[in-house]
């Protein structure tokens, strides 16, 4: 049962088929779920099938299967299998996030979600944020087939602490970029301004924010426009490009001379294919600046962002932009 199934299978940088391939093996300690729907990335899908993304440290390799961003039916539920991140029990008719799948026999997993039949248990998909989580039923699985990218902007805007009445600068308009405008808006920020160089993105943006800045006129001098000179407290990179994370200084306030003033802080969100050079380092120097980065997603995200929707707090409709068919 549940052997084989169809998958997407990089074979080599870009040459992508579908073809049969052996599932991974089932046990009591398994939850197998039928895919209705998997994501392509924009950002870490095409690295991986255009090949930049590299080896990765040796932990990626051709034929792959790639995809994180994937929802389904629950069709076998082992007496076993693990529960959700909040400790529910899932069984068989479930709607829910299945995600990655970390382990084929034949194959390297790249996350392994674009495949016909996820097989999820402790060997599969092991880490803390692996497990399912389950859909609410006035959740649609095209939306949730999203919330994946939106959980990683989320790990983002907890860590960086977005304070009240904070003017925050979130750059590159994809998925991450367009759920942080949301995230950080119920944290309750005084100024959130949206920022990148393609109008259609920026189009979008315009749902989530009252400011935006086109990268490709003059940024800096259109965010000093916006907040009288002061540039923001908080920088938010979600463009997944090296060049503008090298640049992200530039629209930082000046700080940190002052008691209780640790100056401004940088968040970088983004998955970047080359080396960030921060250069001139003189100038990084003396914004007294914090810089951080998150990867991946916390264990709990899932549901929090299927609740948000549910709850008619996130729109996650502007995330998902093409439909087709896997044939």
């Amino acid at each position: 049962m549940y052997e084989k199934g169809k998958a997407i299978v990089v074979e080599r940088p870009r040459q992508a088929v579908i073809k049969e391939i052996r599932l991974p093996e089932i046990n009591e300690e398994t939850i197998v779920v039928k895919t209705y729907y998997s994501g392509i990335s924009s950002g870490t899908e095409m690295k991986v099938w255009s090949g930049v993304s590299g080896h990765l440290e040796g932990e990626l390799w051709y034929p792959l299967v790639p995809g994180y961003e994937e929802v389904g039916e629950v069709v076998y539920a082992g007496k076993n299998a693990p529960s959700t991140a909040t400790g529910e029990k899932l069984k068989v008719g479930d709607r829910v996030m299945a995600n990655e799948v970390r382990y084929y026999p034949d194959y390297c997993s790249a996350w392994g979600g674009q495949v016909e039949y996820a097989v999820k248990n402790p060997a599969t998909a092991g880490a803390p944020f692996d497990s399912c989580a389950k859909i609410p039923d006035n959740v649609s699985y095209q939306e949730a087939v999203v919330v994946y990218l939106a959980c990683v902007a989320c790990k983002g805007v907890e860590k960086v602490g977005i304070k009240e009445g904070e003017t925050v600068l979130v750059t590159g308009m994809g998925n991450i970029g367009l759920s942080a405008l949301q995230l950080i808006k119920l944290k309750g920020a005084g100024k959130i301004i949206a920022m990148d160089n393609q109008p259609s993105r920026l189009s979008l943006a315009k749902k989530y924010t009252d400011y935006i800045i086109d990268a490709s006129k003059d940024p800096v001098s259109q965010l000093k426009d916006l907040t009288d000179g002061r540039l923001a407290d908080v920088v938010f990179e979600c463009s997944g490009n090296p060049q503008a994370a090298a640049g992200t200084y530039r629209y930082l306030r000046d700080g940190g001379w002052e008691k209780g003033d640790e100056g401004g802080r940088i968040h970088l969100q983004g998955d970047y294919p080359a080396p960030i050079l921060l250069h001139p380092y003189q100038l990084w120097f003396t914004k007294n600046l914090s810089l951080s980065m998150t990867c991946a997603i916390s264990p709990g995200s899932k549901e929090y962002i299927l609740n948000l929707i549910s709850e008619g707090k996130f729109d996650a409709n502007s995330l998902h932009t093409k439909e087709y068919s896997i044939e």
